[in-house]
């Protein structure tokens, strides 16, 4: 079965930037006293990125999560007070492959002149999808489509390696004042993530059944760095539909897979469905936890228990 990943449509990202703007210019002016320069603060989109900023930087900058725990980091709305931390601080660094941020982008980069954009997944090689004709368009005029990209990079040590080095480089630059305590931080982080990466080769060595049952495909670089398959019950970014949940009760009996997995922002009906007709369990992960090293040891565990 192909890894299915997780996508949003153009025709949202078409609606949402014909009015941002004009959103963004009332926010921030209800927002007392913007600070109009940048001190040590740097924006985040999701928090495993905070983990890496502060490992990094070892607590010298303030840092600012967009993306709250428990919210989904697809279509997330700004709020007021992420603004203000937006406009005073000198980074953003970006996963790259979010809605929201290609939705805000250019418009924080006219409000605040001094922020640096950092995408974070340049160097990655992106798991893609199936080609897919945009909803509303007229196909037979227009043609218009666009290839599926799964955004969860930061859920392997293989591609947490390439985001830290664009981390380590935009903090250095941008605050060349630490740059030898980021140096000396980044080094030992990078060694901490080959060391994490070993234990979950360990772990996994022994798990004949590759299949990963999950509800959101949250899981696809991990499974490709670790040779595993992921089977989701969400297809871009919908509920499973009858037939669909069908074919994976019939792929979890075939497989004797008894475990699924689900992130706790999501609604957990449809797994638990899914676990009474395998017999099976639901078990909570939390890809998007502040101690990332700690959360993808515990899905590490969690999954060879399964086996």
């Amino acid at each position: 079965m192909n890894e299915n990943v997780y996508t949003t449509s153009n025709s949202f990202l078409k609606f949402m930037k014909k009015y941002v703007f004009l959103l963004t210019v009332i926010l921030f002016a209800c927002q007392p006293g913007i600070k109009k320069e940048a001190g040590n603060m740097v924006s985040v989109s999701i928090t495993p990125q905070k983990y890496f900023v502060d490992q990094i930087s070892g607590g010298l900058l303030q840092v600012n999560v967009l993306v709250p725990p428990g919210s989904s980091p697809h279509n997330y709305t700004v709020l007021p007070s992420q603004m203000k931390s937006l406009a005073a601080s000198k980074v953003w660094l970006q996963i790259g492959l979010l809605t929201f941020e290609e939705v805000w982008k250019d418009k924080f980069a006219e409000m605040n002149k001094g922020l640096s954009l950092i995408n974070c997944s340049e160097g990655i090689v992106p798991i893609l999808g199936s080609k897919c004709e945009e909803e509303g368009h007229d196909h037979e005029h227009e043609h218009e489509h666009h290839e599926a990209v799964d955004p969860h990079i930061w859920a392997a040590p293989a591609e947490a390696k390439i985001m830290v080095q664009r981390t380590y480089e935009a903090l250095k630059t941008a605050f060349p004042e630490h740059a030898s305590v980021f140096e000396a931080n980044y080094a030992k982080l990078i060694a901490k993530i080959d060391s994490l990466s070993a234990q979950i080769e360990q772990k996994l060595a022994p798990v004949t059944n590759r299949g990963i049952l999950i509800f959101h495909p949250t899981l696809g670089y991990y499974a490709r760095q670790f040779k595993l398959e992921q089977i989701p019950l969400e297809l871009d970014g919908k509920e499973p539909s009858p037939k669909h949940m069908k074919e994976i009760v019939d792929i979890a009996k075939k497989q004797n897979i008894q475990i699924v997995f689900i992130q706790k922002e999501f609604d957990s009906e449809n797994a638990l469905q899914l676990s009474r007709e395998i017999n099976g369990q639901v078990v909570s992960i939390d890809p998007l936890d502040y101690n990332w090293e700690k959360q993808l040891l515990d899905i590490t565990e969690k999954i060879a228990a399964g086996k």
